[in-house]
């Protein structure tokens, strides 16, 4: 099994090959082999593998501060008061109060 994983990461490595340029006539030709036909001299040519498709990158991404506990339980008991929609005296209150305590955690 590690042998069958050894020859598939060799396989997996990107392959190099020499390359020749010939310019005749203001016409470019590439080819893997030398040129028998170009009159100017058989140019070899510097092939530089494509990082982009052989190397993936990670975006970068801001890690987010974890939410404090006291924070968020004062965030769902203000949604719930919320949701009740009680209009009394002691409700408001109690908005008010979680409103004031909840002020540093914006």
């Amino acid at each position: 099994m590690r042998l069958l994983a050894c020859l598939l990461l060799l396989l997996a490595l990107p392959a190099h090959a020499q390359m020749y340029k010939c310019t005749d006539g203001g016409k470019t030709r590439f080819s893997d082999k030398p040129f028998t036909d170009c009159k100017t001299q058989n140019q070899p040519v510097k092939v530089q593998p494509n990082v982009a498709l052989s190397t993936p990158t990670r975006a970068y991404r801001p890690k987010e501060p974890h939410p404090d506990p006291k924070c968020e339980a004062m965030r769902r008991e203000m949604r719930e008061v919320e949701r009740a929609g009680v209009k009394d005296a002691a409700a408001e209150q109690r908005r008010q109060e979680l409103r004031d305590a909840s002020k540093p955690c914006n």
